[in-house]
């Protein structure tokens, strides 16, 4: 798989105005002939027990898609700092890094993670810096960066936690130096939560109509109320999780814009996932958030051709002529697709998710 299309599903997951404007939705009926269905959870598992479950290989290139350069900058803050919305590669190489228990892998993810933090300010958000080939747009609105914060912690909180789950990284003396970086970052990270929690009525509305948004704030929220042990930080990202099931439709698919979009469906999905792994066993949302997510991953599944190609047709968003990101129309998120398939498949043994998730890689790599 190309290290360009695994690094798709989490880029522009927004549905934005001015210079971070993602183009008109297209609305559309939804279709009619699929009916929901779920299937029954026959395993559980934690993030990192879900993570060395999978194909080593699926995991080490979801890693290395958006890898920090030496000053830990990824993606477009490589040729210059733009904003931490673009620092969304951190938990997949975390997830690489402690599951293969990789010490040049877990340097990139803490490395990638200070340079983020290095950009914080005072009031615990962070800098904006528009690159002046886009100095003419209309620049983002302050709901939208706010947007993009959260990106980047439901990135970072995963990994902070991927990092105290694992035995080899609390224990082992290669690790101590990452361990001593990443303890320095805690009075940081607990400014970003805290100015996260009074942001939590603008992210409500702002990303009401973009389910996948809902779940990037609820992994953002849960994941850094869960590592800081602040229970009422956890409770916010409870209820952006049960806003974004509200979303979605009888027939499973997350409402997006309006109607249904076969490329954010499996951007929520693979975030929901991401949820499942992080809640514990006795909290309730756990059996709503299970229904959700095999219900919508089985929507997603009748999205999916004989080829093994996501069918665009009638989505609301991504499609050939719909929306753009910073100039450049967006393309199928597949990868989050294919991770969902194979969550659906761990979780249940069902071998009809992982055919759909083989079927996704032999047509997109």
């Amino acid at each position: 798989m190309r290290k360009r299309e695994f690094a798709m599903c989490l880029l522009g997951a927004g549905l934005t105005v001015g210079l971070w404007a993602c183009g008109e939705s297209k609305l559309a009926a939804p279709a009619e002939a699929y009916q929901c269905q779920t299937a029954p959870q026959n395993a559980t598992f934690t993030q990192n027990g879900l993570i060395r479950t999978f194909d080593p290989v699926i995991i080490e290139r979801l890693g290395q898609a958006n890898l920090p350069d030496a000053q830990g900058a990824q993606g477009r803050n490589q040729a210059a700092y733009f904003h931490v919305r673009f620092q969304t590669g951190i938990s997949p190489l975390a997830d690489y890094a402690v599951a293969r228990e990789n010490l040049t892998a877990l340097d990139q993810a803490v490395r990638a993670t200070e340079y983020s933090f290095a950009h914080q300010r005072p009031a615990g958000d962070f800098t904006l810096v528009i690159p002046s080939s886009l100095a003419t747009q209309p620049p983002p609105t302050a709901a939208d960066v706010t947007s993009g914060v959260a990106f980047f912690l439901a990135s970072a909180g995963p990994a902070l936690l991927a990092f105290d789950e694992s035995d080899w990284y609390r224990n082992a003396a290669a690790t101590a130096s990452c361990r001593a970086r990443v303890a320095a970052l805690r009075p940081a990270v607990q400014r970003a939560a805290a100015w996260l929690v009074q942001q939590q009525s603008t992210l409500a509305a702002y990303d009401s109509l973009a389910p996948n948004r809902l779940y990037f704030d609820a992994v953002a929220y849960y994941s850094l109320g869960r590592y800081l042990n602040d229970e009422p930080t956890r409770q916010v990202g409870l209820r952006f999780a049960r806003q974004a099931i509200r979303a979605q439709h009888g027939r499973g698919y997350y409402q997006e814009g309006g109607g249904y979009d076969s490329s954010y469906q499996g951007v929520g999905l693979a975030l929901g996932f991401r949820l499942l792994t992080l809640l514990p066993a006795t909290e309730p949302l756990r059996a709503d958030l299970w229904n959700s997510l095999s219900c919508g991953t089985n929507w997603q599944a009748s999205r999916v051709l004989a080829s093994g190609e996501i069918s665009t047709q009638g989505n609301t968003r991504v499609y050939p002529g719909g929306e753009a990101f910073l100039g450049t129309e967006k393309q199928v998120a597949w990868t989050s697709t294919m991770l969902a398939c194979w969550d659906m498949y761990y979780f249940t043994g069902l071998d009809q998710y992982r055919e759909l998730a083989t079927r996704l890689i032999a047509h997109y790599s």
